[in-house]
């Protein structure tokens, strides 16, 4: 590439989503009104079909020889692309509402945010609890016992899932789902990317914790909206693969934080 860098890059991975990424990022043209951006999907799986699915679209496709982990893709993502700013996003999201610009405006004027989601939306267009405060290892517990279809769901739990503390201007929470994440490039590489020892689930806490370490917080931006065809695979087919990422990512996470908060606090 030449010339000034972008404000913005877009790095997608898809793993098998050929089918969603044309709705995927057909649908950014208005969220990235006003700035200059580039778009860049890396396709997962060797025999993959992203770029034909994307032929017509604005969007570069790297191919992988073999498959890596999402943090591994992200890295990648980072390392091919040049905007000053990076957002992550997931081929299952369409966006619905909102202009990135005023996000990244909102970031510039707040150097201790390190880290911006959206809003997300369930296909129904309710929110989904897409926000939560750091994991103690009872959490992962609960939910795998079923937590969030109890008839009534203790306090310390609702507290941890931050059940109703959504709000509609910015506010602060520990960590967000990885299907949306907006950052500094700066920031980015000051956290040292993504950890690669996590195959699939818990890098984003992962992310989220370590910049919170570096004095750097996450905040929640839910004038920017987008739907969000949450899979949750992992919980729908104990012991498979994804189910084993799973575990292994939770253990990897509570190994290098005991469940505690980061410290300091941003």
């Amino acid at each position: 590439m030449s010339g000034a860098a972008p404000d913005l890059s877009v790095v997608v991975v898809s793993h098998g989503h050929e089918a969603m990424l044309p709705r995927c990022l057909g649908s950014l043209a208005p969220a990235l009104d006003g700035l200059s951006a580039e778009m860049l999907v890396i396709d997962n799986l060797p025999s993959g079909g992203a770029a034909a699915a994307l032929a017509g679209l604005p969007a570069r496709v790297v191919g992988n020889a073999v498959p890596l982990g999402f943090a591994a893709n992200v890295n990648r993502g980072a390392a091919a692309t040049t905007g000053r700013h990076l957002l992550f996003l997931n081929p299952d999201t369409e966006h619905r509402a909102g202009r990135i610009a005023e996000a990244l405006d909102f970031l510039a004027a707040r150097p201790r945010i390190g880290l911006l989601g959206c809003t997300l939306l369930e296909e129904d267009g309710s929110p989904q609890q897409s926000f939560r405060r750091f994991p103690s290892p009872a959490v992962p517990i609960a939910r795998g016992l079923g937590a969030d279809r109890w008839p009534w769901r203790p306090a310390w739990y609702r507290r941890a899932m931050m059940v109703g503390q959504a709000g509609e201007e910015p506010f602060p929470v520990d960590w967000i789902f990885g299907a949306f994440l907006l950052m500094r490039r700066a920031d980015f590489e000051r956290v040292g990317g993504m950890d690669e020892g996590y195959r699939l689930y818990y890098e984003d806490i992962d992310l989220a914790w370590r910049l919170r370490r570096l004095g750097l917080a996450t905040w929640v931006h839910p004038g920017l909206r987008f739907l969000h065809a949450h899979q949750r695979a992992s919980a729908k087919r104990p012991f498979s693969r994804a189910w084993r990422w799973h575990v292994a990512g939770a253990l990897r996470y509570f190994a290098r934080t005991a469940g505690r908060r980061p410290d300091p606090e941003a």
